[in-house]
């Protein structure tokens, strides 16, 4: 059973990663360190959004504090839509040193999320003494998944002065060279209780705040091989790739909710902010022209190292069914050009 927990967990978080990071992005190396960092940024960067954005999501499912003792665990996932904005980024050759298109206009090519389609071919270019020379490099695909899910199992417990404290975490794994690791902690506190007359009201309200660290590394690589049949006099070891992702993300909440017997509906304001960062470390092989135009295989030292921010304002609604021990909740927030989410969860435990 814990061995299929562990997959099922590396698989949600890291199923698409490893599939994008070492088909697709390492082949964006060829342009070298600079103009690579540039068209990375430009695939990956609706994923280092949305991974900061979705460990912002599921923290409570109503503004009332646990009671002093009681607790809750949580089982569900969230998923956050990525704007069809998003979906594609340009390439424009004014912006890159050895980047070149067809008659030298702008490409429109897939983000990770994207279309499931080519995204064309651009060259990438060499001065040489035998002159001008340029080799295809082909724009990578995207999923054709417009959606980004991250799982959450979360712990809830009730403390005195209508607070209630709760926690996430996921010790480090290494399984087939996926790594991933997370933790978090938040606090729920009443502030209805501290507002004269709105003290009295038949409804709760709370200020929610939660912090989360989490990490992705991919470690069986190599994700890049030498290119057969040149010539390499690098000496380099290429077994020592790999690729990682660390994110933190904060969030503050104003939340009120009513209980109607079994069930509970809330809603308030979510401010949130996010950083995720990507490293591609080790050594990476290209091809690339010498000064007399013949091919060799040139050796990138951690080629990528890229920041991804994102701070949003949201509108979050969302119910929660209560059946003795056991509970279905569900909620929405909704970011006005920005990544809006949904999340879905099981909650156990001894609830007030």
């Amino acid at each position: 059973m814990k061995k299929i927990t562990n997959f099922l967990l590396l698989f949600f978080f890291t199923g698409i990663i490893s599939v994008v990071a070492q088909k697709n992005m390492v082949q964006f190396l060829t342009a070298g360190k600079e103009d690579a960092g540039k068209l990375i940024n430009g695939y990956i960067s609706p994923f280092l959004n949305t991974f900061g954005n979705n460990l912002n999501n599921g923290w409570y499912n109503s503004a009332q504090p646990l009671k002093l003792g009681r607790f809750c665990f949580t089982l569900g996932a969230t998923a956050s839509f990525v704007p069809s904005a998003d979906r594609n980024f340009t390439i424009n050759p004014s912006d890159y040193s050895t980047i070149s298109t067809l008659n030298n206009q702008p490409v429109s090519t897939p983000t990770m999320f994207g279309a499931n389609k080519s995204g064309g071919t651009v060259n990438v270019g060499y001065n040489t003494s035998a002159g001008s020379l340029s080799t295809p490099l082909d724009l990578p695909k995207g999923t054709g998944i417009g959606i980004s899910p991250l799982p959450i199992a979360q712990l809830s417990i009730g403390l005195v002065k209508g607070t209630e404290v709760m926690g996430r975490f996921f010790p480090k794994l290494n399984i087939s060279g996926k790594k991933i690791g997370f933790w978090g902690v938040g606090i729920k506190h009443s502030i209805k209780q501290w507002i004269p007359v709105i003290n009295k009201a038949p409804f709760d309200l709370s200020f929610i705040g939660a912090y989360t660290n989490a990490s992705i590394d991919l470690t069986n690589g190599p994700f890049l091989n030498p290119q057969s049949g040149i010539a390499d006099s690098t000496n380099a070891d290429f077994s020592n790739q790999a690729i990682g992702f660390k994110s933190n993300a904060w969030n503050a909440n104003i939340i009120i909710s009513k209980t109607f017997t079994v069930l509970t509906v809330y809603g308030g304001f979510r401010l949130s902010h996010s950083k995720t960062n990507l490293d591609f470390t080790g050594n990476y092989p290209i091809t690339v022209y010498n000064n007399s135009g013949i091919k060799k295989i040139a050796n990138l030292v951690d080629p990528i190292s890229l920041e991804g921010k994102t701070t949003q304002f949201g509108i979050n609604a969302g119910f929660r069914i209560k059946f003795a021990f056991m509970a279905i909740c569900a909620d929405g927030t909704w970011v006005p050009n920005g990544y809006s989410s949904a999340t879905l969860g099981l909650a156990i435990g001894f609830f007030n």
